[in-house]
């Protein structure tokens, strides 16, 4: 069972809010977010689990996904694999135990609706307890229905990847205080320069920053030397 001592924490609420609430970081600063990315089977998983990331990122299809053996069962795979040792409700119940903040990325179109059924059954039995995060892409293929999370499972903060120029950015993150900016890094490792120009121009609660290493800490070394220039 989860900690009966963990407040209650809305799966719709603040990344920042629940990662200060946690003990894990303490300002709402998002560069003090960290990350694990592809926890999908059990031994990637319980590495996740035992490390100090702060956030789980785990990439969800079906079993046998596109093969004569596909079955509906929600599994934790990346793209070209379709089988898995983790299912999505054995992944849940061992991230519900821990206090990870959770990043869902859908890479089927037929697992979308069954792993909403699935947090939706897990938040009504045990409570979720913590922001759920879903890679919002696939959503946006005109053979998803628009309204399949609001309808099943709406308390959630969607992320969409993209490609925008500074100009576009700024104006998206002025609409809403909900909306937050996390800049992703692919193959390329980004300039120290050019992500201080994103932290200097936006407020630390708006963006966060799932970068490698060494990149991440010379940025963080960098971002400590300009605070101590302000300061001066």
């Amino acid at each position: 069972q989860s900690d009966p001592s963990a407040p209650v924490f809305a799966t719709g609420g603040d990344m920042l809010d629940f990662l200060v609430q946690s003990g894990d970081i303490s300002d709402r600063d998002g560069l003090l977010a960290t990350w694990f990315h592809r926890a999908n089977g059990k031994e990637e998983l319980n590495r996740a689990l035992a490390s100090d990331a702060m956030i789980l990122e785990a990439d969800i299809t079906l079993q046998g996904y596109g093969t004569p053996n596909q079955k509906p069962i929600p599994i934790m795979a990346h793209p070209p694999n379709v089988t898995s040792d983790n299912t999505l409700d054995e992944w849940l119940d061992a991230v519900l135990e821990s206090r990870k903040g959770i990043k869902l990325d859908f890479k089927s179109l037929a697992s979308v609706g069954l792993s909403l059924d699935l947090l939706l059954q897990k938040n009504s039995t045990r409570g979720i307890n913590r922001p759920v995060w879903l890679n919002a892409d696939i959503l946006k293929d005109p053979l998803v229905p628009g309204f399949l999370v609001q309808e099943k499972f709406p308390e959630v903060t969607l992320s969409l990847d993209g490609w925008y120029g500074w100009p576009h950015i700024s104006w998206l993150l002025s609409q809403s205080p909900r909306f937050s900016l996390t800049l992703w890094q692919g193959a390329i490792h980004p300039s120290v320069d050019d992500l201080l120009f994103v932290r200097d121009n936006s407020h630390p609660a708006r963006v966060y920053y799932d970068i490698y290493e060494p990149t991440l800490s010379q940025f963080k070394q960098a971002v400590g030397k300009t605070s101590l220039q302000h300061q001066v």
